[in-house]
């Protein structure tokens, strides 16, 4: 069921710094609007990822959920391995890194419903204090994760890449309804050591965590594929969306009626 345009709730997407020309400018794939428009039911406005930002706060009192987008940029490993070479994790968005672990905080405090994907996930764990490889295709312990191919058909980059292993009692396996899924894979960053408070939803077969949630929050979920690509086209990312929406409209409701 449809809701109202006067009661649809509003969920805050945080964007990304790209350069358009000479200029910086915020951007979010479209595929992320639709998903949240078309599956969550809700309306959207863009959050945008600047160093030093300020007014998160008045925000998020304007907003009933929080999705953290995938994104071509690496978080900066000062925030979790401070010695590490800098070579192997770029490229960066300093904007996009300070305004998402204020945000992780603020949205978490306030028990706001928060969806993160593949970027989004790694941010998560490391706003819990976990830590993050640089580039799961280089090393022998992963192997059924592919990365961005320069030129490649939308379709191979975001088709079926492996099994999806969902923890038992947790709210994948809810979502999942314990039917088997596969995901598909573009990241090269994955989660390494779990930040705390995090508990995890599912792996893949070669052990990566592909999906956590936050212990404590009434919906706090991170994937660490993209469901929302082709989104109402796949049962899975269908039933991760409508779920989400249906938490935010009961975050509204539970808002409105204090």
């Amino acid at each position: 069921m449809t809701s109202s345009k006067a009661s649809r709730p509003i969920v805050g997407i945080l964007g990304n710094r790209i350069y358009d020309g000479l200029l910086p400018a915020q951007s979010v794939d479209e595929k992320y609007l639709h998903a949240l428009i078309e599956l969550a039911d809700v309306d959207v406005i863009i959050i945008p990822a600047l160093e030093n930002t300020t007014g998160l706060e008045n925000i998020l009192d304007r907003v009933d959920g929080v999705l953290l987008t995938g994104a071509a940029t690496n978080v900066h490993p000062s925030y979790f391995d401070p010695g590490a070479d800098l070579e192997k994790y770029k490229p960066f968005d300093a904007g996009r890194d300070d305004a998402a672990f204020k945000l992780i905080r603020l949205v978490c405090d306030r028990d706001l419903p928060m969806l993160a994907i593949c970027r989004g996930i790694q941010e998560l764990n490391v706003a819990f204090g976990g830590s993050l490889y640089a580039n799961i295709a280089t090393d022998e312990e992963h192997h059924c994760h592919t990365t961005w191919v320069s030129g490649a058909p939308l379709e191979r980059l975001y088709g079926p890449a492996h099994e999806l292993l969902v923890t038992s009692g947790g709210h994948m396996e809810a979502l999942t309804r314990s039917r088997p899924f596969t995901v598909n894979s573009l990241h090269v960053q994955a989660i390494d050591r779990l930040g705390a408070g995090l508990l995890v939803e599912a792996r893949a077969p070669d052990g990566t965590v592909e999906a956590v949630s936050v212990q404590g929050c009434t919906f706090s979920i991170g994937v660490q594929w993209h469901p929302e690509f082709q989104a109402s086209e796949n049962e899975l990312s269908r039933s991760l969306f409508n779920a989400f929406g249906a938490a935010v409209r009961a975050f509204r409701r539970k808002r409105e009626a204090r």
